[in-house]
């Protein structure tokens, strides 16, 4: 599949950044993936179902909310921080190449547009091509957050099921705590080695984005192209960074009881037995961290999926962003 190639080959490479998402637009279903949204990925695409942080009734909300929605309220000015900006520039994979023979990697001359040049040597590959910038913007009250999605998982996925989504699964769900926004973009997933992809884009004044792709350029590889234009509203998801619930059995705490106990932030049950371990990254659940909270006859997992950065990203480049992985 397209989109599982691309989130999981950039994963590897920018793990701490999110789940990339495939279909970035919002395709007028919404205004944009926010802070607080509650949703799922399929295909490579949010669906927005509603926000922990707006009330019942707000515009935003037009399949309505779980029955007894609870709006969370935080005793600060602002429960978001931007923090930072992704400069343009195109995050390949590895053993994804740029042959381009340009000094630049966009050119901001309106009246000129740059022909870029990629090519694959392993068997797949990414490439997620940003000619303007994207605002990074991510929750500052993390561990409201968790305790949120603890108390309410069972009526969203309720909630969810009604809707008719077809969600069989709790860990679907995801509460967004940090998004990425740009106003434009263009996803790449190589399936075959030695493949290549040519292509070219204008962008200028940071909003007017012209993208040139040909069925000759493309050469059979998969692409999903951002929208061209001028002015472009910068309500473009390209990553996702979230928490999911699931339930296992009672079996895990005693497996993991070595690394000793410990209460997941702002947990005031002393009973809990609490405890962070790593999960490995899988198809469905890439780059997580977790939490182990012991109940009566389950043990709730939470997975930090897409795990928290501080991160300085006036220019991005290939090294890895430094990171803080609250726990």
């Amino acid at each position: 599949m397209d989109y599982a190639i691309f989130r999981e080959e950039l994963a590897l490479k920018y793990s701490s950044y999110g789940h990339a998402l495939w279909k970035p637009s919002p395709e007028g279903r919404y205004p944009a993936v926010e802070v607080g949204d509650v949703g799922f990925i399929h295909e490579g695409y949010f669906h927005r179902l509603f926000n922990i942080l707006l009330p019942r009734d707000d515009p935003s909300h037009p399949d309505g909310v779980p029955p007894g929605h609870e709006q969370l309220k935080l005793n600060i000015n602002s429960p978001t921080n931007y923090t930072g900006t992704l400069q343009p520039n195109h995050l390949r994979s590895n053993g994804v190449s740029d042959t381009s023979d340009v000094d630049r990697r966009f050119v901001q001359d309106p009246d000129a547009a740059a022909r870029l040049y990629f090519s694959c040597s392993n068997r797949r590959g990414a490439l997620l091509s940003l000619p303007v910038p994207a605002q990074r913007q991510d929750t500052a009250v993390r561990r409201e957050f968790t305790k949120f999605i603890i108390k309410h998982i069972d009526e969203w996925f309720a909630f969810a099921q009604g809707l008719g989504f077809g969600i069989h699964r709790r860990e679907d769900i995801i509460l967004v705590t940090g998004r990425d926004l740009t106003r434009s973009w263009a996803n790449i997933a190589f399936q075959e080695r030695d493949q290549k992809m040519s292509f070219g884009v204008q962008a200028s004044r940071g909003s007017d984005v012209q993208w040139q792709f040909t069925p000759e350029g493309a050469g059979g590889v998969a692409f999903n192209l951002g929208p061209s234009g001028q002015d472009l509203p910068e309500n473009q998801c390209i990553f996702v960074r979230g928490i999911r619930v699931s339930r296992i059995t009672r079996i895990f705490p005693r497996l993991l009881g070595a690394a000793g106990p410990s209460q997941i932030p702002g947990d005031d049950d002393t009973e809990s037995d609490a405890q962070p371990i790593s999960i490995p990254a899988n198809v469905d659940t890439p780059f997580i961290q977790s939490y182990n909270i012991s109940l009566s006859k389950h043990l709730i997992v939470i997975w930090l999926l897409f795990m928290m950065t501080t991160f300085d990203a006036s220019v991005l480049n290939h090294s890895k962003p430094s990171t803080q992985i609250l726990c």
